[in-house]
């Protein structure tokens, strides 16, 4: 007699689709967090949500595509530009250099941002979406509510110092910088975030 119970069935394996789709995302967005982007595969996110990874490049096509569709900023925008724009444009680099380094010191916040920098200078796809969900709905809005001239060059601008300092403490971990009080890097910033985004800038 043949055995049809769970014996005979490839334990684990999800095979339909919306409760398939959303175990490979959950798995993936636990995965690349915890390992980064060049040290997950599609292999092991298909293992971790109990699929066949062919069903992983069905949904996704690709680990980057995977990665695309998951990757969220890892603060909500709006609150973001509540807390910098608390004070007025006069002390927006000041607010924005606390609320940055204070994200970024957040183990769980600089997982995901250490993560999305280093898939971001990997893969262009991957680059793609960074760049539309870190200067669409925050940095850019936050260009314009501070008042500044030419407000998508000056976030522009913000983002390359944001990527800057990820890569130089989190990522290559540069010293002195990488040993630095988060306190006084942000200080040390304040004054060129402010100058970005409401300063004078070259005609």
């Amino acid at each position: 007699m043949v055995d049809t119970g769970a014996a005979g069935t490839k334990r684990g394996r999800r095979t339909d689709g919306g409760q398939a789709k959303e175990a490979i995302e959950q798995a993936a967005r636990e995965l690349f967090a915890e390992h980064g982007f060049d040290r997950t595969s599609v292999r092991q996110v298909a293992l971790a949500a109990g699929v066949d990874p062919m069903l992983v490049t069905h949904y996704f096509k690709s680990k980057a595509g995977l990665f695309a569709a998951v990757v969220q900023p890892p603060v909500d925008p709006q609150v973001a530009i509540d807390f910098v724009l608390a004070e007025g444009p006069d002390h927006v680099g000041e607010r924005l250099a606390r609320f940055v380094l204070r994200t970024l010191e957040d183990p769980d916040s600089q997982r995901w941002i250490v993560a999305m920098v280093r898939a971001a200078t990997a893969e262009p796809e991957v680059a793609a979406v960074v760049r539309e969900r870190m200067a669409v709905p925050m940095v850019i809005p936050l260009a314009e509510a501070a008042g500044g001239d030419n407000p998508e060059y000056r976030a522009i601008l913000v983002i390359t110092q944001l990527l800057g300092l990820a890569m130089g403490r989190y990522i290559l971990r540069i010293e002195p910088l990488a040993s630095q009080p988060a306190d006084k890097v942000a200080a040390d910033l304040a004054g060129t975030f402010q100058r970005y985004l409401t300063g004078p800038l070259s005609s």
